[in-house]
């Protein structure tokens, strides 16, 4: 039977493909296209006998695919599904695989149905994400803009006239004339919206005595963040929030509550 190496040598070669054989076998291939995490798309191919090949994205399905993701109440899911149907990929437990046949000419454009599949489905979870993160720090941004006379905006480049329609309040420290701070940071890796997130979110009030970072997470959200839309900002905040490593964010979220509950 003919090496994995051999069935992808010109394809590769075509296309701009990356193959590291895990054995005579099997392969990991490697995209240019890249991925949620910023690494490129990657998946394994695996030959079965001499004539079929068989593609599996065992690399990225428990990272990013996952039924948990999708809302009942919309159709993602079946966006997801119709994604899979057009590029002849089969769906088993959220496991996305594709059995090729290789003595059909047109083997090589199943393939990149393949991974084209990949790069939608991605696509799909990218807009959710950014949805979420979008609709986070908008309500961060309307409070900002409802509860703070803001007249400056500090960040690394210099000073500027804070814009209450700018984008989004990201590594950024806003003050106003009651010498009031709030500081608020992002993480922002790669330049990509849905690696933006927000990390923490700092207050403090100008004084000789006080620390520089005195943390109180969410602290002057009180007002704003009542009764249902509290409840919504805690259901984004769960989702928007990344793992802190060491910063768990349970311990943020007990946090959140423990500062804010005592208000609502």
């Amino acid at each position: 039977m003919m090496e994995i190496n051999n069935i992808f040598d010109e394809f590769c070669n075509k296309y701009r493909i990356r193959i590291s054989p895990r054995d005579r076998f099997k392969a990991k291939i490697t995209t240019p296209f890249g991925g949620l995490d910023s690494d490129p798309i990657s998946f394994v191919a695996k030959l079965e006998d001499s004539k079929t090949l068989v593609l599996n994205d065992e690399l990225l399905t428990y990272r990013f695919f996952d039924k948990n993701f999708y809302d009942p109440t919309s159709n993602a899911l079946d966006i997801a599904m119709n994604i899979l149907k057009t590029y002849g990929v089969d769906e088993n437990e959220f496991k996305y695989i594709k059995k090729i046949d290789l003595s059909s000419n047109y083997w090589q454009e199943d393939v990149l149905d393949y991974i084209t599949a990949l790069i939608k489905l991605q696509d799909l979870i990218f807009l959710k994400k950014e949805i979420v993160i979008k609709e986070f720090l908008e309500i961060i941004k309307e409070y900002i803009k409802n509860n703070f006379d803001v007249k400056y905006k500090f960040y690394s480049q210099g000073i500027e006239a804070y814009d209450s329609e700018s984008l989004y309040p990201v590594d950024i420290a806003l003050s106003n004339d009651n010498k009031k701070f709030v500081n608020i940071y992002a993480i922002n890796n790669h330049n990509k919206l849905t690696e933006s997130t927000m990390s923490m979110m700092y207050y403090r009030y100008e004084a000789p005595q006080a620390e520089f970072y005195n943390i109180s997470i969410f602290d002057e959200l009180s007002k704003f963040a009542k009764g249902n839309k509290y409840k919504r900002l805690m259901a984004l905040s769960d989702k928007a929030l990344p793992d802190f490593g060491d910063f768990d964010k349970k311990i943020l979220k007990e946090e959140i509550n423990k500062r804010l509950g005592a208000r609502l």
